[in-house]
Parts: structure tokens; sequence; C-alpha cells
């Protein structure tokens, strides 16, 4: 088959689809990925090796460390989940839209099928026109309605009534992003529509929820178009990375260190992210353990191996974190299950609605403690955290647990399998609790 992809966000919303892209290639497909990274600082993600074609989108939409500042500055005053998603749409997606839709319109018109990231609603508007197969593809199983799962911000008040915070979600949501996607959809010559979560997000095609099905099992009451695949990974992206030497005389000098890192959502200006960088080094201190801190801030490197804390620059969780006790990380889905597959427990410092999401996740696991918000952190509670995560060996056990089952699983086989079976073959139920990788 001939496959489109799009996608757009951060690294994290990128690698996935290069991810899936690699995988359909490697299948026999033709693929062509069409992406739009939000990064003043991008770093390379897609080779020739990797068997797609890869085209950046609206390269001249230039997003400056002052922006993200800005932007973290901006969105961390905001306590509503809506209101957050609403900033980030506006601030990165809205200025963008135009070269997306007509990248989109290209992807329609020269594939058999499309594939987009859960809100690109271009793709989802230029694949109704133009009467092409689209799915969607959901980084996070928060948006994906059910009676078994409470909607996020939203209190656990049992399955009896998630329906009805649900239906209040749909409406929230639609009054947050449903203006900018309707009038763009009248610009088109579409129809206006209402509850945007199911009728622009999802795929009734299909939806593939990129979620380890360790994490999230499929609901009973979804539709049979929803399908967990599990976490879109690169395995091989970091196979010629070496681990410093220093950084292995540092492993070998002393306890497992905690791994600190805010990823994407760490302050840009070298100033503000010097004071970030201070409170963890003091929490970690005041914790009492050994730690390796991430940071881009070149003075801050430190190559004594001898120290209780190692600061690195950038480097491969997953060739990382297996010798690590614990993460505290932002709460991003790709650091979630990079910390998981370790075997390691999570202290997440949300800073947007997503990662609060993912942190309540952790802890009803019990794989991590309550979580924090950036905008009320301290030295004292973080140093309270992951004191509470290294001293609990309940924590710690599950965690290894659900490292050893996501070790096994195989999401970019497993969603290539499905979309074969979907569009490849005569129409049959789709089920993805009965394909490897799946387990109950």
């Amino acid at each position: 088959m001939k496959i489109g992809i799009q996608t757009w966000g951060t690294y994290g919303d990128i690698q996935p689809f290069a991810a899936l892209a690699g995988g359909l290639a490697a299948a026999g497909h033709d693929v062509t990925l069409a992406y739009s990274m939000v990064a003043h600082d991008s770093h390379k993600l897609l080779t020739e090796e990797a068997g797609f074609k890869a085209i950046s989108v609206s390269d001249h939409f230039k997003v400056t460390p002052e922006m993200e500042q800005h932007f973290l500055d901006k969105v961390l005053t905001r306590w509503n989940m809506m209101t957050q998603l609403k900033i980030i749409f506006d601030a990165f997606l809205e200025p963008v839209r135009d070269e997306m839709y007509i990248a989109a319109k290209d992807l329609c018109m020269q594939n058999d099928i499309v594939i987009g990231h859960f809100c690109v609603y271009p793709l989802a508007i230029a694949a109704e026109q133009h009467k092409v197969p689209r799915l969607a593809v959901a980084l996070n199983h928060s948006a994906l309605p059910s009676r078994h799962i409470t909607p996020p911000g939203a209190p656990p008040l049992g399955e009896w009534l998630n329906p009805l915070w649900w239906r209040i979600g749909r409406m929230l949501l639609d009054q947050a992003v449903g203006p900018p996607i309707n009038r763009f959809r009248r610009q088109q010559g579409l129809s206006p529509v209402k509850n945007i979560m199911e009728r622009v997000w999802c795929s009734k095609e299909l939806t593939l929820v990129a979620v380890s099905p360790s994490l999230c099992k499929r609901q009973p009451d979804w539709d049979e178009s929803i399908q967990v695949c599990g976490f879109l990974d690169l395995p091989e992206a970091h196979g010629t990375w070496q681990m410093p030497e220093e950084l292995k005389l540092f492993f070998d000098h002393g306890e497992p260190p905690v791994f600190l890192s805010f990823g994407s959502m760490m302050p840009i200006s070298p100033d503000n992210q010097k004071k970030a960088i201070e409170l963890m080094t003091k929490a970690v201190k005041l914790a009492g353990c050994r730690a390796i801190i991430q940071s881009s801030v070149p003075e801050l490197a430190n190559r004594n191996p001898h120290e209780d804390i190692f600061f690195i620059n950038r480097a491969p969780h997953s060739r990382i974190f297996p010798f690590c006790s614990a993460v505290v990380h932002h709460g991003g889905a790709g650091t979630t299950h990079s910390a998981l597959a370790a075997g390691c427990p999570s202290i997440v410092v949300a800073h947007v609605s997503d990662q609060m999401f993912w942190g309540n996740e952790l802890t009803r696991l019990g794989v991590g403690p309550k979580i924090l918000h950036r905008r009320s952190l301290t030295t004292e509670k973080l140093a309270d955290r992951i004191r509470t995560t290294l001293n609990s060996r309940p924590m710690r056990q599950k965690a290894q647990a659900l490292g050893q089952s996501m070790r096994k699983e195989d999401g970019v086989g497993l969603a290539v399998r499905l979309i074969e079976h979907r569009f490849s073959r005569p129409a049959q139920p789709l089920t993805s609790d009965r394909s490897p990788g799946y387990r109950r």
C-alpha cells in the first residue's frame, strides 16, 4: 500500500510516527511522513536508512527559545486543562495549519490511506474531502470515552457516573478547540461538527492507542475501531550511541542514581534552567541519594564520577534508565514508557494536562507516588517524593514487573498488523487483545 502519515508537535509527538513509518516501510509499504516539529532545538530524528520519505512541513515557522519560554510561563499559570490545551493549539498548531493542510491534501491525493496524529485536524478534513480512509493514532488514552475510565480532572465516582463526566468533557472540549476547527471546516466547504473528540480526533476506520497494553487495557465498551497497539518506539534509533567512560565510572562508584529531567518542559533560558537545576540539585542532596541531572547548560557539565551528582546533556533513555533507581520527569508519554520499560518507578512533576493524566495513571498503578505540579514545586516536596519512592519496596517491585511485561511487547509490529488486517484483507472484527503483544 501507499501510506501517508502526518504528525505535529514536539519530539515526543514525532518520534512514534517515525517508528510507525519505519515499521510499515519494513513490511513493504511505500510510506511518506509529513511532520511539523514544534521545538527550537529539534535534534536529528529521521534518516535515509529508515526506508520512508520524510517531509518537514512549515519550516518557516521558527519556534524561538523566547517563544518557548513565554509559552511555559503562560501555561503554568493556568489550572484548567482545556485552557492549557487552547493555549498550546493557538500558539503552535494554528500558525502552521495552512501548510499542514496543503501537505495533508497532497498525502490524500497520493496515497491509498492516511494516518494522523490524534489532534491533527487538517488531515481529517483533507481525508473527508478526498474520501480517503484515515486512521488516527492517540498517544494516550485520556480522550477515549469509556464508562470504565474516569476522564482527566474528574473525581473517580465509578462507572455509573463516568458517562456524565465524559459528556461534560466533550462539551468543554468543543468550547475550547471546536471554534477554529469548525471555522476551517466551513472555509473548506464542510459542515461544522459537534463532539470534536469522536468526530474529528478519532477515526471510525481505525484508531490506534499507542500505549503499552500493560498500562492501558482495551475497554469492553470501546468501538471495534479502537485498538490498543502498544508504544511506538524506535528500537535501533540509538544503536550507535556509546556510553561515556565517565558515566560508566559514575554508575560503578555507588548505588543506582535517580535520573532527573523535565524533557521538553525544561526552561529554555539559561537563567531559568539554572534555577530548575538548582532546585533538583538541592532536592537530591536533601533526599540523600545519588543522581543524574539532564541539562543543556554547558557550564553545568560535570565529569567527576566520584561526586554524587552527574550532569549530562542528551542521551538515550533506554540506555540510561536500566541503571537508575527511579526517574523524576515531566510525565511525557515517551519518558513514562521508557522509565517503566526499564523497571523504574516514576516521580512525575506535571506541567500540562496530559502529563497530569500520566502522573495519575502511574500513581493508580502503584509505580509512582502522588504527582507534583511544576507551579507549586519546592525542594522539600521533591525530596520527600524521592525518599518515598526509594524507600517503597512494593513500588519498585511493581515497576520491575511492569517492565518485564513491557519489554516483551512490540507496539510497532502490532500496529502494522492491525493496519494491514484492516486494509489488506476483507473486513473482519479487529481484536488487538487476541494479537501478540496484548496482555490482560
